[in-house]
């Protein structure tokens, strides 16, 4: 199912959108829905280390620099934001 929304977005934002999804090769809508699904799993993410700190307390420096090890890890294999856009 999907749910059409009138959205305002500033000039150069809706340009470089515009580019990003060609260079993409999906739609304008696509490719903003990839981005506000990615947004709230980062939110989602979020709440969740928050609520491991709040019973198990704050990640220390150590384990803060472990898991930016592991995502640098993770993000240099992936090649090329087309690679990253689910197609629709």
């Amino acid at each position: 199912m999907v749910t059409k929304r009138s959205v305002s977005l500033a000039d150069d934002v809706a340009t470089a959108v515009e580019t990003a999804a060609g260079e993409d090769g999906v739609s304008f809508s696509a490719w903003l829905s990839t981005a506000a699904e990615r947004q709230l799993r980062v939110r989602q993410g979020l709440r969740g280390v928050a609520a491991w700190e709040a019973e198990a307390g704050a990640l220390t420096a150590e384990e803060i620099a472990a898991g930016e090890a592991l995502l640098a890890r993770l993000l240099s294999g992936v090649s090329g934001m087309a690679s990253r856009v689910r197609r629709r």
